[in-house]
C-alpha cells in the first residue's frame, strides 16, 4: 500500500531571493528538463513585496533569468530558468526512478516543504538518500497510510501548510471565545513568524469555506 510522506529541505534553489522577502511564500509548481538541457523552474510568489523579490531574483546565482507569466494581486506566478549548478540540486529524475508522485512543495524564506507519495518505505529511503547525496538536509515531518492521508484536504483547496496552521490553532484554542491562544505563540509553536502565520490561517479559512459551500471563484492555492 501506498504512502503519504511530508519532509522539509533546506534547499539552495533562489535562496537567496526568498532570504529577501521572508514574509512571502512560494508553491512549486513544475520543475522541467527542456530539450537544450536547462532546466525550467515554475512557482507562485504570495506576498507584497514583489519589487524587491524580483530584484533578488535577478541577482540570485542560482537562475539565469526568470519571466513572470501572471499576476494577480498579491499572486504572482513565475519561471525561471535554472543555473547548470542549481539544475544538480533537482531531484525529479530520482522521483521518477522510484515511482514517487511529488504532490506538493511549498516554501518559505528558510526551507521548501514537500508533500509526496511513495509506493513503499524503502523508496521513501533511497528518495531521503537522493537529496543527502546532494548535500540538502532532509528532515521527515510525518509518514501517513491511506486512513491519515493528509491529501484529502487537497478537496478543499488548502495546502498542507495551510492544513496544520488550522489544525494546530483549532487544537491550541485559537479560534474559541475567548481565546485560549495567541497568535504570537502558536507563530513560536509552529516556527515562523506571526505575518506568515496569520497570512497562512487567513488563506486557509478562506480556501476551506469557499470550497467546502461550492461558493465558485478561484481558490488562492498559495501557502
Amino acid at each position: 500500500m501506498s504512502l503519504v510522506v511530508e519532509f522539509a529541505v533546506e534547499s539552495p534553489i533562489l535562496r537567496d531571493a526568498r532570504r529577501a522577502v521572508p514574509d512571502m511564500e512560494f508553491q512549486i509548481e513544475d520543475v522541467r528538463q527542456m530539450p537544450d538541457g536547462e532546466h525550467e523552474y515554475a512557482f507562485w510568489a504570495d506576498g507584497d513585496d514583489f519589487e524587491a523579490f524580483e530584484e533578488a531574483v535577478a541577482a540570485d546565482p542560482t537562475a539565469t533569468d526568470y519571466t513572470r507569466l501572471v499576476d494577480v494581486g498579491d499572486r504572482r506566478l513565475y519561471r525561471a530558468t535554472l543555473s547548470k549548478s542549481a539544475a544538480e540540486w533537482t531531484t525529479r529524475s530520482v522521483a521518477a526512478k522510484h515511482d514517487v508522485t511529488v504532490l506538493d512543495v511549498t516554501a518559505d524564506d528558510t526551507e521548501s516543504r514537500v508533500q509526496a507519495r511513495v509506493p513503499d518505505r524503502a523508496a521513501l529511503v533511497a528518495y531521503r538518500d537522493a537529496f543527502r547525496e546532494r548535500d540538502l538536509t532532509f528532515r521527515l515531518l510525518g509518514v501517513y497510510d491511506r486512513e491519515d492521508d493528509p491529501t484529502d484536504g487537497k478537496r478543499y483547496g488548502i495546502t498542507a501548510p495551510q492544513r496544520e496552521a488550522l489544525v494546530r490553532a483549532l487544537e491550541a484554542g485559537y479560534f474559541d471565545v475567548p481565546r485560549r491562544t495567541t497568535l504570537s505563540k502558536l507563530a513560536d509553536d509552529l516556527g515562523i513568524s506571526e505575518q506568515v502565520l496569520s497570512a497562512r490561517l487567513r488563506r486557509g479559512q478562506t480556501n476551506l469555506v469557499r470550497n467546502a459551500l461550492e461558493t465558485g471563484g478561484d481558490a488562492d492555492a498559495s501557502t
